[in-house]
């Protein structure tokens, strides 16, 4: 992907956030390991982008990460998108807005758990203990990331989805 056709896949951008600021590692990114696009904006600390590829196009969303809760300091947490399980203060709350024209609208948002550093690659291609009867390992990183991928394309697109069902008052 090439920087502006990141730049240009985040949906969910507000008319006030123009400027999407890619990392400086963006030109030496190993596409061939990574299923996703994760990076914090190093100038916002709460904000985060996530892109990824669906039918040769490039997806994205802005996220914002939502303060760590005290209360579950001695919690282990999942994330949403690898399910590794990690302590609770590698893995936050990410939400997304969704994008509309309407001010109100715009206050609608998605969220889930996800690995703090946004690594979840690192993580699927870390070799699983298996047993005599499992899959090769090459097979079962695989099918991992698949998973994996579908789970960000899904998201993403649920962020997008302008045929979604709200509430209508009557």
């Amino acid at each position: 992907m090439t920087r502006e056709e990141v730049r240009a896949s985040i949906v969910n951008l507000g008319p006030t956030e123009k400027k999407v600021r890619l990392p400086a590692w963006f030109d030496d990114a190993p596409w061939h390991r990574i299923d996703y696009l994760g990076w914090r904006d190093m100038r916002a600390a709460q904000r985060a982008y996530l892109v990824t590829e669906a039918d040769d196009q490039a997806l994205g969303v802005l996220l914002r990460q939502a303060p760590n809760d005290a209360a579950h300091t001695s919690r282990a947490l999942m994330c949403d998108l690898c399910r590794s399980t990690r302590r609770f203060n590698e893995v936050s709350l990410f939400t997304a807005q969704r994008p509309s024209p309407d001010k109100r609208e715009r206050l609608n948002t998605l969220g889930l758990h996800l690995c703090t550093d946004l690594d979840c690659a690192v993580k699927m291609h870390t070799k699983p203990i298996r047993q005599t009867f499992d899959p090769p390992v090459d097979d079962i990183i695989a099918t991992r990331r698949e998973v994996m991928r579908s789970r960000t394309i899904a998201f993403i697109r649920s962020v997008s989805d302008a045929q979604r069902t709200t509430r209508r008052q009557r």
